[in-house]
């Protein structure tokens, strides 16, 4: 999901997983699909509504009520089943937490005590009295203006670095980071010891990472959160901030939830391989925080790359794997709408649910068989080929319905049609990499 600077964006949107990371001295990586290097390695993504996830609940697992909030678009990003975690440790001595993955956003940060108002969590908040290696950043510190923040100097003095209460040196750092789904966490912005656990005597760390120490979040939902890891373009990200540990690349493979099987974030590896195909991303457009993956799309086409979907060539739009459906303007939402019931040939049904306008039952009494084309997203440079599982979502047993909807604001290509995809991020050639993959067995 994307979260935005206060004075600068208008929208933006929201993300997350769980891990267990290999060494990078025994890492084991099939040779087609990455060519290994120095800092290799892997954890695992848990899907929210997977029954590997800790907050998994089986009345949840299909689909988790979706926001009905405006910026549906954004709602979607939450509350929905949309999410993945990841696990990563914070201080000395290391405590563990299950954060949202975002490449949305940037900020890592993880709710602490004492906390003013927070999300249910099952860990422990952390406490940042009880690590030795914790420092607040001052307000008066380069750190404390990074370009893809919003943030200020504290009211409070909350400054652990010294015991001048009348010197703005001695004021820390406030940060606020708001999502576009309305939720948001704000706190001190401070340095500790970030790690990436593994099975293994060792771990991937940051000595003096920078995160947020959240003490006040808000939001639409009292859905259970400890916090985020940011995999955006910009300064503050995780990716940013381990940087040429990981050659500046990450790639993640999202298998299907249906499948029960966890899905992996791969660091410091290139895609490689005969179906590869890449795009280049840009970055701090319009103005905006330089955070997002931006990518060009020149088109989209239904079932063969004759039959055009209605689209202004040069479209820009955010790949976003914290974002559940694909938001697309309004005409070409509805060219395409119109070009898949046309090729799809079967009567539809009304939506159980709001904002949803395509959906077919889908039940083996139906007498139906569902049957969807291809559809083919047409990046600058490369073809990536959506099939029925990236474009329709069951919803309910036996409803399925097209996961994409209709927006006014920034288009975003999100992960249900990034599923069984390995995609990769090369923040030095500012470029992602699509294979399609059997994510099942990466």
């Amino acid at each position: 999901m994307h979260a935005y600077t206060l004075p600068n964006i208008i929208l933006a949107l929201l993300l997350a997983f769980s891990s267990f990371l290999e060494s990078p001295n025994s890492i084991s990586v099939e040779a087609r699909k990455l060519s290994t290097s120095d800092g290799v390695f892997k954890v695992e993504l848990i899907h929210r509504n997977s029954p590997l996830s800790p907050y998994y609940k089986r009345e949840l697992q299909g689909f988790e009520s979706d926001n009905k909030s405006d910026a549906t678009s954004y709602a979607l990003k939450g509350n929905n089943g949309g999410q993945y975690f990841m696990k990563i440790a914070l201080g000395t001595p290391k405590v563990e937490f299950l954060a949202v993955a975002d490449t949305g956003s940037d900020l890592i940060w993880v709710q602490c005590a004492p906390c003013k108002t927070c999300f249910s969590q099952k860990s422990p908040l952390f406490d940042p009295t009880k690590s030795s290696t914790y420092h607040t950043i001052p307000c008066t510190s380069p750190n404390c203006t990074p370009p893809d923040l919003t943030t200020s100097c504290s009211p409070y003095n909350t400054s652990n670095n010294n015991n001048n209460n009348n010197n703005k040196s001695s004021k820390s750092c406030f940060y606020q980071s708001i999502y576009g789904d309305t939720r948001q966490s704000s706190g001190i912005l401070a340095t500790e010891t970030i790690s990436l656990p593994t099975p293994h005597p060792t771990s991937i760390s940051l000595s003096s990472g920078i995160f947020g120490c959240g003490t006040d979040q808000q939001g639409p939902y009292n859905s259970p959160l400890e916090g985020f890891v940011g995999l955006g373009a910009g300064p503050s990200s995780l990716v940013s901030q381990l940087g040429p540990k990981i050659n500046y690349k990450f790639s993640y493979c999202l298998a299907p939830l249906t499948s029960g099987v966890s899905s992996k974030l791969t660091f410091g590896a290139d895609i490689t391989g005969p179906k590869v195909v890449s795009t280049p991303f840009q970055i701090g457009l319009a103005g905006t925080q330089p955070t997002f993956y931006n990518l060009t799309l020149n088109g989209i086409s239904v079932g063969d790359i004759n039959n055009s979907v209605q689209l202004n060539s040069g479209l820009g739009i955010i790949i976003d794997s914290g974002t559940t459906l694909t938001m697309l303007p309004t005409n070409t939402y509805t060219s395409l709408k119109y070009s898949l019931k046309s090729a799809i040939g079967l009567n539809t049904i009304p939506s159980p649910l709001e904002d949803y306008d395509l959906c077919y039952n889908t039940s083996s009494t139906s007498g139906q068989q569902f049957s969807p084309p291809d559809v083919i997203f047409l990046f600058q440079g490369a073809e990536v080929v959506l099939k029925a599982f990236n474009t329709f979502r069951e919803i309910e047993d036996g409803v399925s319905c097209l996961a994409m909807m209709a927006t006014d604001g920034t288009p975003i290509f999100g992960n249900i049609a990034q599923v069984n995809f390995e995609i990769g991020y090369d923040l030095k050639a500012k470029q992602v990499s699509f294979a399609p993959t059997d994510c099942t067995k990466y």
